[in-house]
C-alpha cells in the first residue's frame, strides 16, 4: 500500500516512518504542507493508495485538502484518514463531509495506526464494488447513471453535501466516546415503497428523486452536525448532534412538505406524490464492536415500523 501523510509537524514526519516500518507499511511518503502534497500527487506516476491528513496545518488546512484531493481524477474513491488532535465534533464532522473515511487521534500509538490503516485497506477493496454517480448536474439527461444499479445498492452520490459512504458513517459511529453517545441521534428516512417507484421510472430520475430527498435532509437539519449515508431500498441513515432537531412526526411532516413542492418524477399514473417514513431517531449502540451492525439495523427498522403504521391506518 502506497501511503502519503501530510502535516506540518517534522516531529510527526519523523516519527511515522519508524512506526510504519514497525507495522509492515514500508511504501510512506511525506509532505509538509497541503500544497507540497498536492503537488506529489500531480507528480506521481503511481497513484497513492492510501492519504492521511493533518487537520489543522496553515495556508491549507487538511479539510480543505481533502476537499481538493477528492474532485482528482484517480482519487474519489481512495481511502483519507485525518491525524487529528482536534477531537471536537465539528472538526471531525467537517473532515467526513469533505470526504474524509476516517480518523486517527493524536496522540496516537502504533496500534491506532496498524487498526485504521487496516480499516482503509478494507474500504479500498470494497470501494470498487460501490457505484459512483456524479450528481454535479443531474438536469442533464446525459448524466451518466450506471445501467445496471439495482434497488438494494449502496450508491454513492457524490457532491451532494454532507452524504458519504455507508462504510465511512460506521468508521465515524465506532469511535465516537461512549461517555457522549447520549448526545447523538440516529435515524433513518425512507421512500415508502421504494420498490414501485424504482420499477415505474428510469434509473436517472429515481437517482434525482434520491440527491433532491438528500439536500432536502441537509436543508431541514443543521448541517455543521449531520452526516448520512445511502444504504439502498430507498433508505438513508442519518446521525446529528443537533440539540434542536425536531420530534420525527414534525420532521416527516416537513420533509413531506419539502419534497411535494419538487415537482419530482412520481411514477404513478394517479399522480401520487412520493410519500416519505421517518423512523424514531435512536442513540448509537453502546457496545463498540457490534455499535455499527446494531445502530444501522434499528434505525433501519424503526423507519418500516413507522411505515407498517402508515399502511395499517390507510
Amino acid at each position: 500500500m502506497k501511503i502519503l501523510a501530510v502535516d506540518d509537524d517534522p516531529f510527526i514526519l519523523e516519527l511515522l516512518p519508524a512506526m510504519f516500518e514497525q507495522a509492515d507499511l514500508n511504501d510512506l511518503h511525506t509532505a509538509p504542507s497541503g500544497p507540497a502534497a498536492l503537488e506529489m500527487i500531480g507528480a506521481a506516476k503511481v497513484p497513492f493508495d492510501c492519504l492521511l491528513l493533518d487537520v489543522d496545518m496553515p495556508e491549507m488546512d487538511g479539510i480543505e485538502l481533502c476537499g481538493r484531493i477528492r474532485t482528482l481524477p484517480g482519487y474519489e474513491n481512495k481511502p483519507i484518514l485525518m491525524l487529528t488532535a482536534k477531537t471536537d465534533s465539528i472538526s471531525i464532522e467537517k473532515a467526513f463531509a469533505a470526504g474524509a473515511n476516517d480518523y486517527i487521534a493524536k496522540p496516537f500509538n502504533l496500534k491506532d495506526i496498524y487498526n485504521r490503516i487496516r480499516v482503509a485497506e478494507r474500504l479500498l477493496v470494497s470501494s470498487k464494488t460501490i457505484k459512483r454517480i456524479d450528481t454535479s448536474d443531474l438536469s442533464e439527461d446525459g448524466t451518466l447513471i450506471p445501467p445496471d444499479i439495482n434497488l438494494a445498492d449502496k450508491l454513492y452520490l457524490a457532491n451532494v453535501g454532507r452524504l458519504i459512504l455507508s462504510f465511512s458513517l460506521g468508521n465515524y459511529i465506532t469511535q465516537l466516546e461512549r461517555s457522549e453517545l447520549d448526545k447523538y441521534q440516529v435515524f433513518c428516512v425512507s421512500i415508502d415503497d421504494a420498490e414501485h417507484l424504482f420499477d415505474q421510472i428510469s434509473h436517472h430520475d429515481y437517482v434525482h428523486v434520491l440527491t433532491s430527498l438528500a439536500d432536502t435532509l441537509s436543508d431541514l437539519i443543521t448541517c455543521p452536525h449531520l452526516l448520512m449515508s445511502y444504504e439502498g431500498n430507498g433508505a438513508f441513515l442519518c446521525i446529528t448532534r443537533d440539540p434542536n432537531l425536531p420530534e420525527w412526526d414534525r420532521m416527516e411532516t416537513g420533509l413531506q412538505a419539502k419534497m411535494d413542492v419538487l415537482n419530482l418524477p412520481q411514477g404513478d399514473a394517479n399522480g401520487k406524490s412520493i410519500s416519505l417514513s421517518v423512523g424514531t431517531p435512536i442513540p448509537p449502540n453502546a457496545n463498540r464492536t457490534q455499535r455499527v451492525k446494531k445502530t444501522f439495523e434499528r434505525a433501519l427498522s424503526r423507519a418500516e415500523s413507522r411505515y407498517a403504521t402508515k399502511c395499517a391506518a390507510a
